[in-house]
């Protein structure tokens, strides 16, 4: 088993969030997107892959549909138009971006859970857009074997800029990667262009 107690920084993430919108739909609109293309799942927990525009917290609180999805929409395999090769869910479980490549992922197979910690943020919080209470996740997750489980994946996967392999620098995962040199914290593909597939499930 493998235990972590994350520290998140909530309203920090948020003040990001809202001072680098996507272009074109109202600034509010434009950092929900952000996030969720961050994250690749909206807060909802509705997957990008299968709501790549808008929310759907129908889907998202679906636990029969919200997890059925595979990065395999005509063109996902090559572009990063749904979700970011770099998104945390899909760096951390590649679904179908190894699948076709024929690179087996069950030796990286974990059973995780995320149990969140701490207060709600607060009006001063939000306001100021600095964390003043502790808060986060008590992370936990259980593998056959922890190096090709837990410690490859973060070491292997979110790590590593250039994964999953499609011949450009993807980037680091933006939620847990640990990049040796801060500077280079970066992301392909966060802005959307065409999704054509999968339309958002009512």
């Amino acid at each position: 088993m493998v235990f972590r107690y994350l520290f998140q920084l909530v309203p920090e993430f948020n003040t990001f969030l809202k001072k680098n919108p996507i272009q074109g739909p109202p600034p509010d609109v434009g950092s929900e997107l952000l996030g969720a293309r961050l994250v690749g799942r909206w807060k909802s927990g509705a997957p990008l892959d299968l709501a790549p525009t808008a929310d759907d917290p129908a889907l998202g609180a679906d636990f029969q549909r919200n997890n059925l999805f595979r990065y395999d929409c005509p063109g996902d395999f090559e572009n990063q138009d749904r979700c970011p090769f770099a998104a945390h869910v899909r760096k951390t479980n590649p679904r179908n971006d190894l699948g076709q490549l024929g690179i087996p992922t069950e030796p990286q197979r974990i059973i995780r859970r995320g149990i969140p910690f701490g207060p709600e943020v607060s009006s001063s919080e939000e306001a100021s857009g600095k964390t003043s209470q502790d808060r986060g996740l008590l992370f936990r997750c259980y593998q056959s074997d922890i190096a090709k489980g837990f410690e490859f994946i973060q070491r292997t996967w979110a790590n590593a800029p250039d994964f999953p392999p499609k011949g450009i620098k993807s980037g680091f995962d933006p939620i847990i990667g640990q990049a040796t040199d801060p500077t280079s914290r970066t992301i392909a593909g966060t802005d959307p262009r065409n999704q054509t597939c999968n339309s958002q499930s009512s």
